[in-house]
């Protein structure tokens, strides 16, 4: 299996947290050659060679460790300024990711609202035809559909289909048993006209055939 690649991130906090905590023993190392040296120096100083020679390892180590102390404190600092780096060509990263995504999604922006602009036209031209053609069958002696009717159900057509839009809370709600289809009720209608039709030119080829 291959392995991941880690990021500058993990990798620089990765360093940091290993030098804390090369920090850490070494902190707890000193303060037990301390603690040593401290209970040895009595015989030390009054004449224990033993004593003496083991403070004197233990006084080189003292400054042995004090050094390695200070190069870990600057390598600690260098290590935190490394994730702090890291840190911030991460955030720029996903900040460029951002802005490249909300282009993106300003583009769709502007499609959708020409979208909506032209549909909401398509709808309003849609509903004009319907009124005239309602217009021209009552001209034609048909009561029904009527200008009326299409108010009626148009409205709860539209009412129905809001429900499902952002615009939901600023419109009446509708029930869904109440609410109604354009191409259904339309197409009722459309199949109520034509049986009317029908039915006015069979009488009319029924009256032709009896006169002849």
């Amino acid at each position: 299996m291959a392995k991941t690649k880690i990021s500058e991130l993990e990798n620089a906090t990765q360093i940091l947290h290993a030098l804390e905590s090369k920090q850490t023993a070494l902190a707890e190392a000193r303060a037990h050659d301390e603690a040593t040296m401290a209970a040895c120096s009595y015989e030390a100083h009054t004449g224990d060679q033993r004593a003496a020679a083991k403070l004197e390892t233990l006084q080189g180590r003292a400054i042995k460790r004090d050094v390695e102390a200070r190069n870990l404190a600057s390598a600690i600092e260098e290590a935190r300024r490394r994730v702090a780096a890291a840190q911030n060509a991460e955030r720029n990263a996903e900040e460029m990711e951002a802005a490249e995504e909300l282009l993106e999604l300003a583009t769709i922006m502007r499609d959708v609202g020409a979208k909506a602009d032209k549909a909401l036209k398509a709808f309003i031209e849609a509903a004009n035809d319907i009124k005239k053609v309602i217009v021209a069958t009552n001209q034609r002696g048909l009561a029904n559909p009527s200008a009326t009717q299409l108010q009626a159900l148009g409205r709860r057509a539209i009412l129905g289909q809001i429900v499902d839009s952002p615009f939901a809370k600023e419109f009446e709600h509708i029930a869904p048993r109440e609410r109604q289809n354009f191409a259904a009720f339309t197409g009722s209608w459309a199949s109520a006209i034509e049986r009317f039709a029908s039915q006015q030119l069979n009488i009319k080829g029924d009256g032709e055939e009896s006169a002849a």
